[in-house]
């Protein structure tokens, strides 16, 4: 079985992100600020509310701008965490990581995608650089 699955395209980011709604709980590190060129509304619109009506549990790691802290405030916080990193530390990329899957994405205008990745390791490996750098931050 192939653990790891590239999926093209914005197609292929929305598919990722339709993936990791079957999970209890979400850990992301989203540097991306303008994800929406790629892939329009649907993480605001569609995505946004799916994961909220599922009452899934996320740690949500954003650039820390003034946008990111107002959107924060109004989450709920039993179900939601957020911490904030340095706006310069961002790419248009995010890594998420659930249950036994981890998701790279690239919102690179000119060749965006994903990449689902299975290999227990390497889902190992993501999860304590998410830690680490939630314990961190």
């Amino acid at each position: 079985m192939n653990k790891v699955q590239i999926l093209t395209g914005a197609s292929g980011i929305v598919e990722a992100y339709k993936r990791t709604l079957k999970f209890k709980q979400i850990e992301v590190v989203c540097l991306s600020s303008n994800y929406s060129v790629v892939i329009g509304d649907y993480f605001d619109k569609e995505y946004a509310q799916q994961l909220s009506g599922l009452k899934i549990k996320t740690r949500e790691i954003l650039p820390d701008t003034v946008g990111n802290r107002e959107d924060a405030k109004g989450k709920d916080v039993t179900r939601c965490q957020v911490k904030f990193i340095h706006p310069e530390a961002g790419s248009e990329s995010d890594f998420i990581v659930c249950g036994d899957r981890a998701y790279l994405i690239s919102y690179d205008p000119k060749n965006p995608g994903a990449i689902e990745i299975s290999d227990k390791e390497i889902v190992s490996n993501l999860r304590i650089q998410f830690e680490n750098l939630w314990s961190r931050l």
